[in-house]
């Protein structure tokens, strides 16, 4: 088991592994080997939050965080957060990423920029022509083992586990890069598979052995 889901972990880190934000998956047996259990599930991932290396693009709405900080986003209505992206204006101001999640403030609600030029600062404050906007909601996990990986660089947050951030600041033009080493990753999933076979391979071999025992035992009462 814990082959398979070092090999699972590897192969989502290698499909993810160009995708900004995106943090590294790690499997229960790979946390054993670290030293932590925390109580987690055999079959949980949890996400490795170190720091991406950060790129520089220019471009308004692209935003990253340095320090263990969350985007907050409204997804429908369902909170969910992000380690940053490439958001978009719309033409009421709002500010979304391209699936229509929306941007929320520091105060909650969503985050709304009217004006030609748009700045934002570090501590998440949005200046639209010079004047506040508002304030982008930077926040952090009170508990990142509970922090549930939704796919690309998206997370749920447990009731409670999320609060405001005092380490993270904010990124205006830059993207985060996933935080993976392809090498170690397919280094790893190929030392997984080959554990997987050589466990394949004992067990067809025990196999064997019970068959020749139960056969051996047969005549011997015959």
């Amino acid at each position: 088991m814990s082959s398979e889901l070092r090999a699972r972990s590897s192969a989502q880190d290698i499909a993810n592994s160009s995708t900004a934000a995106y943090k590294q998956q790690i499997s229960f047996a790979q946390i054993l080997e670290q030293g932590e259990r925390d109580g987690l599930p055999a079959t949980r991932f949890v996400s490795q939050f170190a720091q991406g290396r950060l790129t520089h693009t220019g471009r308004d709405f692209d935003l990253a965080i340095v320090g263990p900080g969350l985007l907050q986003m409204r997804d429908g209505e369902t909170l969910v957060y992000s380690r940053g992206g490439s958001f978009v204006r719309g033409p009421d101001g709002v500010i979304a990423d391209a699936q229509g999640r929306v941007l929320q403030t520091a105060s909650g609600g969503d985050l709304a920029a009217v004006g030609e030029r748009i700045e934002i600062l570090s501590d998440g404050t949005v200046l639209a022509d010079g004047m506040p906007a508002g304030a982008v909601g930077i926040f952090e996990a009170s508990a990142p083992e509970t922090i549930e990986a939704l796919g690309g660089s998206l997370y749920r947050a447990p009731p409670g586990a999320i609060v405001e951030a005092e380490a993270s600041s904010l990124r205006q033009g830059y993207l985060e890069s996933a935080n993976v080493v392809l090498s170690d990753e397919l280094v790893a999933m190929m030392a997984a598979s080959r554990q997987a076979e050589s466990g394949a391979r004992i067990s067809r071999v025990y196999d064997q052995l019970i068959g020749q025992a139960i056969t051996t035992f047969g005549r011997g009462t015959q």
